[in-house]
């Protein structure tokens, strides 16, 4: 029997259990980043039984009945309060067009989110052991690091097979210049697909085998995490070097110059960090010749949120928001300041101090950074 995948099924259908694949740090397959269910583990089960898996028929029928799935509550619960979800991402970029299959396990491959491993060299403030070895060793809650030295050589002959649809492939991490596998995944990608990399760039990149691979292609967005300068970057981002980065921005910005679909932008958390000196660092970036900033708000740990600070910072964070305006070529990212700012203006402190910022900090500091030199109450010693 032939389906007709397309928006018109109903509110809550998806093209990503037909089109997408997610593997997350542990190993996991995934229907998306946004998806409760776990298919199966990509280390020791064949791709190709994970696919024809029970469970993920099982959410392909709920979907072309217009069935609501436990699977994409997450999805569910965005939509209450946006029009923004992953569901709608995926949508976007099937470019809402039927696609036609022979049978409901059929796939046709377009998107891949590939994270092989929590293989990282930071310890990121607000990451966690999950994203990030170096916190696993901190935490000594290591995750399982199996090798995909058994299934990946099929998991490479399934994506060469659908090498014609696949349109995106996100790498992420851990760092994804420092898995190895992504060597010989991206042997099998095409240079027309549009591959974005999420990288702390805090790594040598003259001998790194995945960046020079990841040059040769002709259509890469290379999103560089970070979101404060010097001697406050380097604590935030525990385990990099400063000058390191700078460096390393130069030296893509140069490998990259005459190929113009390789681009390069700044991926920033909006948090207690950078709020109350925003405009400054807009103006530092502009100065240093560093790509443009793509802005996130960090939600999580609660107290790195700019929304818990006493009202007097509040108005303060509004204050650099509506000057950073300035700043921004995108209109996407001049409505996040904007709406970040109105977000603020909304909320009415019942909090006078920082004390409990501090606090967390010295704890962090004590338990797993005791000897490192920089301390939070001297670099942001606005706060106190």
């Amino acid at each position: 029997m032939q389906y007709k995948l397309q928006t018109n099924i109903g509110n809550n259908f998806c093209y990503a259990p037909w089109t997408n694949i997610h593997i997350n740090t542990s190993g996991a397959y995934k229907i998306c980043c946004a998806g409760t269910e776990t298919i199966g583990d990509l280390r020791i089960n064949s791709i190709q039984d994970l696919i024809q898996n029970k469970k993920i028929i099982e959410i392909k029928k709920s979907i072309i009945d217009n069935q609501l799935h436990q699977n994409c509550q997450i999805c569910y619960r965005q939509e209450k309060h946006s029009s923004v979800s992953e569901r709608s991402w995926y949508n976007n970029i099937a470019d809402n067009l039927p696609i036609t299959i022979d049978s409901i396990e059929q796939s046709v491959l377009q998107n891949l989110d590939i994270r092989w491993s929590n293989t990282c060299n930071l310890s990121c403030v607000y990451c966690d052991h999950e994203a990030s070895s170096q916190w696993a060793s901190l935490k000594k809650q290591p995750l399982e690091r199996q090798d995909f030295e058994n299934t990946l050589p099929d998991i490479l002959k399934f994506i060469d097979a659908n090498r014609k649809t696949i349109k995106n492939l996100a790498l992420l991490g851990g760092e994804p210049l420092l898995q190895k596998e992504n060597i010989d995944l991206l042997d099998v990608i095409d240079d027309n697909v549009h591959i974005n990399v999420i990288t702390n760039l805090s790594v040598p990149l003259n001998n790194n085998k995945v960046f020079q691979k990841l040059i040769s292609k002709k259509n890469v967005m290379w999103d560089i995490s970070f979101e404060t300068v010097e001697d406050k970057f380097e604590y935030v981002r525990h385990g990099s070097n400063w000058n390191l980065v700078q460096d390393n921005i130069t030296y893509l910005q140069n490998a990259t110059e005459y190929t113009p679909g390789q681009l390069i932008g700044i991926t920033s958390q909006y948090s207690i960090y950078n709020a109350m000196n925003l405009s400054q660092l807009h103006e530092y970036f502009a100065d240093n010749n560093f790509p443009k900033m793509r802005w996130n708000e960090l939600h999580y740990p609660n107290v790195l949120s700019v929304a818990s600070l006493p009202q007097r910072f509040l108005n303060k964070a509004i204050d650099e928001l509506k000057k950073s305006v300035q700043y921004h070529y995108s209109p996407v990212q001049e409505k996040f300041l904007l709406d970040m700012a109105l977000s603020l203006q909304k909320v009415k402190s019942t909090v006078d101090n920082c004390d409990s910022l501090f606090n967390w900090h010295h704890d962090q500091e004590q338990t797993y950074w005791p000897n490192f030199p920089l301390k939070f109450a001297n670099l942001w010693s606005e706060y106190k």
